[in-house]
């Protein structure tokens, strides 16, 4: 205790003051960690509680001992118990401390060492050394509140960070007063309607009523509106009404120019799609008309040809002076009078063979020669042709001898009948007609003396 008698009056007032505003700031610092009430609370308590006490045995004890020095007393063991009760405190408080906060918990413990009663030879150098790490102790504390305060969500920080959202938000309360709206709400009121709203109704009617072509054309939708301002950038306004315990009205506007570019290219696309699906319905329909018409065309002239066929060989038969065995003449007109048949017909080839070998057995003179096209389209409409061309031969020239020739890309028919004075088309010639004209060749007939078909297909001439 000696050495708190060495240092001046002067020096004694500074460490008193100097300990003073550590005790406030300390005090302070307690105050502000039992505001913050949470389950770290006594965490947070306990070290600024044992600062305090070690501080304040520090104060006490300076300007206590020296008042008594002053007095003509003896400082000795003056609040000695209390000041090791404090210095053991901000020791174990201190270790306790380092698990979460090491440099503070270390500061603390320090402090809590130099504040022992052991190191009064130290003095004023022990008292200087235990306010310093308390006020180190103290800064770092600050700085730890000051970080924590900026990280924390106050209605500040939340307007501020709602300022800077590029989207405009309007919270307004039950009664449709705003509670909250945005920098870039504010301006997208002064842009498009020309003033600011501090009620959502009012400017969800003022939307409503809105026409003003010059400034932005406006589509409205469900409780949303998309405005496209002539600057070439397009919003979208929408109003939702809170829910999940919460109650009031959120109004936003969204800048939308690229999606609404999109939506609109999609919706160009989507008109040219359905007229093009309208067309292509257009011509399925015309599609169907004209195959419908083609297959009754093709079967019409497929009923003529057999039917032709039939009613010729028929009257050949009849006619043929020849004896007739009652049988055999009832079998063959049994065979002529079986149904058409309207599916496919056999193989061209053998349609021609039972053709001649038919006509021959009825009398008809018949000269073949040649073989039918390879390909297969051209060699069935030469056989029906040939099936046409032998009917009217027998039936309308009453011809006995018909010669035929055959070419890859020609046909040639050739009768010893009467002929014809004057050529008519009926359904026979014009079926024959049609199907040279299908092959894209040309048909030349001649009519007297004796009837002859000369088909040409591409042009040849052999």
């Amino acid at each position: 205790m000696e050495r708190l008698t060495a240092p001046s009056f002067n020096e004694i007032i500074i460490l008193v003051l100097l300990a003073l505003l550590v005790l406030l700031a300390q005090t302070a610092a307690l105050c502000w960690g039992a505001a913050r009430l949470d389950r770290h609370s006594i965490r947070r308590s306990l070290p600024e509680v044992s600062a305090l006490a070690v501080v304040l045995c520090l104060t006490l004890f300076l300007s206590g001992g020296w008042r008594l020095y002053l007095m003509g007393l003896s400082p000795q063991d003056w609040i000695t118990d209390e000041r090791m009760a404090a210095s053991v405190a901000a020791i174990c408080t201190g270790i306790f401390a380092m698990r979460w906060t090491p440099r503070r918990g270390a500061l603390l413990t320090a402090a809590g060492v130099c504040a022992l009663p052991y190191f009064d030879r130290f003095l004023p150098t022990s008292a200087i050394c235990v306010l310093a790490l308390l006020a180190g102790r103290l800064l770092l504390l600050l700085r730890h509140a000051r970080a924590q305060r900026t990280g924390e969500v106050t209605v500040a920080s939340i307007r501020e960070g709602l300022d800077l959202l590029p989207d405009g938000i309007l919270l307004a309360r039950t009664d449709h007063s705003a509670a909250l709206v945005n920098i870039a709400m504010l301006v997208f009121m002064d842009r498009l309607l020309g003033r600011q709203y501090r009620n959502a109704a009012v400017f969800w009617q003022a939307l409503t009523a809105f026409d003003a072509p010059a400034v932005a054309e406006k589509r409205m939708q469900t409780d949303a509106f998309l405005f496209r301002f002539t600057a070439g950038d397009a919003w979208l306004v929408q109003r939702v009404h809170l829910t999940g315990g919460l109650t009031g009205w959120q109004v936003t506007a969204s800048c939308v120019t690229e999606l609404d570019a999109v939506t609109q290219e999609l919706e160009t696309k989507n008109a040219a799609l359905h007229a093009m699906i309208s067309t292509r319905k257009e011509l399925l329909v015309t599609l169907e008309q004209t195959e419908r018409h083609r297959t009754l065309q093709e079967i019409t002239a497929r009923v003529h040809d057999v039917l032709g066929q039939r009613i010729s060989m028929l009257q050949q038969l009849l006619a043929s002076p020849a004896p007739k065995d009652a049988l055999d003449t009832i079998v063959r007109i049994d065979s002529l009078l079986e149904a058409v048949p309207l599916m496919q017909e056999p193989h061209p080839a053998t349609l021609l063979a039972d053709m001649a070998d038919t006509y021959r057995q009825l009398g008809i003179h018949l000269t073949l020669s040649g073989h039918l096209p390879r390909n297969m389209r051209r060699a069935r409409a030469f056989a029906a042709i040939i099936r046409e061309a032998l009917s009217n031969a027998v039936c309308h020239g009453h011809a006995n001898a018909v010669t035929i020739t055959i070419h890859e890309r020609r046909l040639r028919i050739r009768d010893n009948g009467i002929g014809c004075t004057h050529l008519h088309l009926g359904g026979g010639l014009t079926g024959i007609s049609q199907r040279v004209n299908d092959l894209g060749g040309r048909l030349m007939i001649t009519h007297t003396p004796h009837f002859e078909l000369d088909a040409r297909i591409g042009g040849m001439t052999v």
